[in-house]
């Protein structure tokens, strides 16, 4: 393709090699409707299309998220209620989403196969260009909100799935400070509102409002087109310009995001937030300082990132301990977002009280002062940059499409008529930032942006009692006011509309409309899986297991240490070590200790896990897992490291571990409700199962004795004992497993390397205990002030004598995105909905930020009539089989390829057994679906729930629950 010659109605402006991510970027313009589009090629088969259109919001309805919701729910070419679902019911892509920013919205979707990504291309472009919600109300009613009236006489209710999502989001303190800090640093541009959507807001939106924000903002001029991988640009080219882009004319677009004009001086505010009534509220105050910055360029972002790692997110970081030290808070954590128009740099403190308010604006400010006079300290601020550094080469997103990566990076700056590629590079700004460190780089840059910057808000968010039960009343109010002053013929409007809207819900598609939908045929699938060769060799009484791996120069260790030598009592003891590893003294402090490790690793974690084995009801092998990964020429001090960590680290610092506790606590005080599906959820499996018990006890049964500790100054000075125990028990030779993954020539000098410090190691024989887990017997829901529920239902299919098979992984999509949808989320108007079904054979239900609760479980109760009833066409069956076995295929990164090997090793599975059961997946038939009936009528019938949520919706179902609880105090 050459410069300034057009292809397909676009021309093309720019081209660029992008040696960091091993790309060549193509930038041009569709001439006729004025979209911009970048493609880069990339020898990467996992091919991504992302269409974004800046949208900026001018209220807090939520109109840009609801629309995001909207516009994926039928089009001119895909006539159905929603394509979106009907997608991923039977799509193998490899991620497929929509995602609403504070200034922009995004389509993305990726695949690996040919007419699959043409397919998601298709249904994507036709949805956000040829809506049916541009003239279909009802639509928006669903997705946003509505008056709900089932009978004239009854209460007037709100509902809306956007509407339930936000009153969910609202529920976590952590959100409603994020929602204060951005309404007082840009009270006068689009980030001042939510565009999420507040629920006090978003029942003002009317549908007007909403075809008018989609007629400005959702025109291709209005557009950003990205394109990634290995596929052939020009046919890609041809059917964006031939099937839509060509029937648009470019119009002059005013999506602009506006400056908000610096303070002159900065602003110190307070907001409440609500906690159960039986809640405590000592140490739950948030306090937030933010800064709005100059513009900054790509370098003094790397930078910044580099800065606020430095000072704020290592156990070295000097302003994250004195914030701590002046007993501010229990956890100080921060961040610079470069990702809105004006970037801001932000200290956030929790578990404080108001009085500490000022403090932090002081001592923020003194120590960035001091440290601009005295000087950072330049190896710290090397370790941390050379943990950026790594990470930027690592170039690993979890599984995730790495192209998703990159134009979530260039909507940074794309966005705003800047340079989006410029982005993409770092090599130069990483020289420069490196070269800064012999000099004042650092210093310069926080006197520039930070001291004597008046553009600022010290907001702080503070628990109130009874408030969500005052605002619940306040809207009941309003409700009864709005019916009060209808008009009996208005009152039988609203009836009249809720009854139409649900006979829309529950009317299916016709079938020619779901024949719109393109689909895959079952050959196209591959019953085969990717084999990851793991050989294992015995080092003196450790177990090593290599699996072999290019992966661009950096080894990934993981070293697996047994926890079947404890007790069900010392669990709790091994989840406070695996919090606290890396971050307590050795032979010498932690802070020396932390910039070792990010000078020369990139990174080292410690988790708890168990692997069910497979094929039995119970056994299910304990784990607490080291893992580290470091470039090989750096893998004698990852050994060197992991040994200092594992062997000698100090459990005798009373005041240091205190911290910690109390920290770990404010996360989860912070953090608890938005984990409420896994709460519940695994409060169910607590139930049925050993490793279900054995999970809870590291999730909520973790939070309440964490909570019990940090409140309780009589037991820390117990707390080194019990460490030093329970590491004594675990941190030994002959009760681990090492893996390491790397290439061939790599795995002798790890041997060589690791022989002589494992030998070192104790090779103790602890007699006698083989961990026992005591099964959580009660049913039970958890009182929070959240606003939404979280619905938990399940139990152990085995125990009625069932084995776990191919058909049950079909009929979690079935239930995700047909019955569970339907019923609980397009009707009910939750978030969503799941159901798992486990090869130990534990089973669970869930709902996710849930208007209801007995509901909710009387869906449950009616799944199995459903089974019975069970009926698809081939067509339709093949979308579920082709949708469940998108999610078996993840895509294996380096750093994903060890961890399955070792899961398939402890779990005793073979590969022949993965093959079969994906086998089983491919041949499933509805009368398999059917057959589940008795497996899931059995289980619902033994009653094992949790529920989590709203204090008046909790007690209101009575005699449901054995026990209401509150969360920890």
């Amino acid at each position: 393709m050459e410069l300034n010659q057009v292809y397909s109605g676009f021309r093309l402006n720019r081209v660029e090699r992008i040696d960091e991510i091993n790309g060549t970027a193509y930038e041009m313009k569709h001439e006729k409707s004025g979209a911009r589009l970048i493609y880069i090629d990339s020898p990467d088969t996992n091919k991504v299309f992302n269409i974004a259109f800046r949208t900026t919001p001018s209220d807090s309805t939520g109109v840009a998220h609801i629309m995001e919701h909207s516009v994926l729910c039928g089009s001119r070419k895909f006539p159905l209620k929603e394509p979106f679902v009907e997608l991923v019911k039977g799509s193998l892509n490899t991620f497929l989403n929509a995602m609403t920013y504070p200034d922009k919205t995004m389509y993305p979707v990726a695949s690996k196969n040919d007419k699959d990504f043409h397919n998601l291309m298709d249904v994507y472009l036709d949805a956000v260009l040829y809506p049916r919600v541009a003239n279909d109300p009802e639509i928006v009613m669903q997705e946003g909100w509505h008056y709900e009236l089932d009978n004239a006489d009854d209460e007037l209710t709100y509902k809306g799935v956007v509407f339930n999502e936000m009153k969910g989001v609202y529920s976590s303190p952590d959100s409603v400070l994020e929602r204060q800090i951005m309404h007082e640093l840009f009270p006068d541009t689009t980030y001042g509102v939510d565009s999420g959507g507040d629920p006090d807001f978003i029942t003002d939106l009317t549908y007007e409002q909403f075809q008018e924000f989609y007629r400005v903002h959702y025109h291709p001029s209005n557009s950003y087109i990205f394109l990634y991988g290995t596929m052939n640009i020009e046919e890609q080219l041809a059917f964006l310009n031939d099937e839509y882009l060509q029937h648009f004319d470019a119009i002059d677009v005013h999506t602009e995001v506006g400056i908000q004009q610096p303070f002159t001086e900065g602003k110190i505010v307070s907001y409440p937030f609500s906690v159960g009534a039986d809640e405590g509220t000592d140490n739950k105050t948030l306090h937030a300082l933010s800064y709005v910055l100059t513009h900054m360029t790509p370098e003094q972002s790397l930078a910044y990132e580099v800065l606020t790692h430095a000072l704020l997110t290592s156990s070295a970081a000097p302003l994250k301990q004195a914030l701590v030290k002046a007993g501010i808070g229990s956890d100080v954590t921060g961040y610079y977002l470069d990702s809105i128009r004006q970037p801001m740099w932000n200290v956030t403190v929790t578990g404080s009280e108001m009085d500490k308010q000022q403090l932090l604006q002081d001592i923020v400010e003194s120590t960035l002062k001091e440290m601009v006079t005295n000087g950072l300290d330049k190896e710290l601020l090397e370790a941390s940059l050379n943990s950026i550094e790594f990470t930027l080469r690592e170039n690993d997103f979890g599984g995730r499409p790495i192209g998703l990566a990159y134009v979530i990076r260039m909507m940074d700056q794309w966005l705003y008529d800047m340079d989006p590629l410029e982005l993409l590079h770092y090599e130069e700004a990483l020289v420069n930032i490196r070269q800064g460190l012999s000099g004042t780089y650092f210093e310069d840059l926080i006197s520039q942006t930070l001291l004597n910057n008046t553009h600022k808000a010290l907001v702080s968010i503070y628990p109130e009692k009874g408030l969500q039960a005052k605002k619940d009343q306040a809207v009941k109010e309003k409700l009864a006011a709005v019916k009060a002053n209808m008009s009996e013929d208005e009152i039988n409007a609203i009836v009249e509309q809720t009854k139409a809207l649900k006979i829309r819900q529950e009317t299916p598609d016709s079938e020619e409309a779901l024949e719109s939908i393109p689909l895959l045929e079952l050959s196209d699938l591959n019953p085969n899986i990717e084999d990851v060769e793991r050989r294992e060799q015995m080092v003196g009484d450790t177990k090593v297991h290599f699996v072999p791996t290019f992966a661009k120069g950096i080894n990934y260790t993981g070293f697996y240490f047994k926890l079947d030598c404890l007790t069900e009592e010392d669990l709790f003891y091994a989840d406070i070590l695996t919090d606290i590893l890396s971050r307590v003294d050795t032979k010498r402090s932690y802070e020396e200790l932390s910039k070792d490790i990010n000078l020369n690793l990139g990174g080292f974690t410690a988790d708890i896990t168990a692997i069910a084995k497979d094929g039995t009801r119970d056994e299910f092998t304990p784990l607490l897992i080291v893992r580290s990964k470091a470039l090989h020429s750096k893998l004698a001090d990852l050994c060197r490291i992991v040994n200092e960590i594992i062997s000698e680290s100090r459990f005798t610092n009373v005041k240091r571990l205190t911290e910690l506790v109390q920290e770990s606590k404010a996360i989860w005080d912070n953090e608890a409700f938005r984990r409420g599906h896994t709460i519940v959820t695994q409060r169910v499996l607590a139930q049925v199962s050993g490793a279900g018990k054995f999970r809870d006890s590291g999730n909520l049964g973790y939070y309440q004795k964490i909570s019990e500790l940090a409140t309780n100054p009589a037991a820390l000075p117990l707390l080194p004992e019990k460490l030093a125990e329970v590491a004594k028990k675990i941190f030994r030779s002959n009760n681990l497993d090492i893996m390491f993954v790397g290439e061939e020539e790599e795995l002798a000098p790890f041997i060589d390397m690791i022989t002589p410090i494992i030998s070192n190691w104790s090779h103790d024989v602890v007699p006698g205990n083989k961990l026992v887990m005591t099964k959580q017997a009660t049913n039970e829901a958890i009182v929070t002030a959240g606003k939404v529920q979280y619905v938990a239902q399940g139990g152990n299919f085995k125990d009625h004598g069932f084995d776990h098979k191919g058909a049950m992984s079909v009929l979690e999509v079935i239930l995700r995105y047909e019955y569970l949808w339907i019923r609980i989320r397009v009707q009910g108007g939750a978030y969503g909905a799941f159901a798992n079904f486990y090869n130990d054979g534990s089973m669970v239900f869930c709902s996710y930020r849930d208007p209801n609760l007995t509901e909710t479980l009387d869906v449950y109760k009616e799944l199995p009539e459903y089974l019975r009833n069970f009926n698809l066409t081939d067509r339709e069956m093949r979308k579920y089989i082709i949708g469940t076995m998108s999610s078996l295929d993840l895509t294996m990164t380096p750093s994903l390829r060890g961890p399955r090997a070792m899961g398939l090793y402890f779990s005793g599975t073979n590969l022949a057994d993965k093959v079969e059961f994906r086998k089983q997946v491919i041949a499933c038939q509805p009368q398999d679906i059917v057959a589940l009936a008795d497996v899931v009528e059995s289980v619902i019938k033994d009653n094992h729930i949790c529920a989590m949520g709203n204090e008046e919706k909790i007690k209101a179902a009575g005699s449901t629950f054995d026990e209401i609880v509150s969360l920890p105090n």
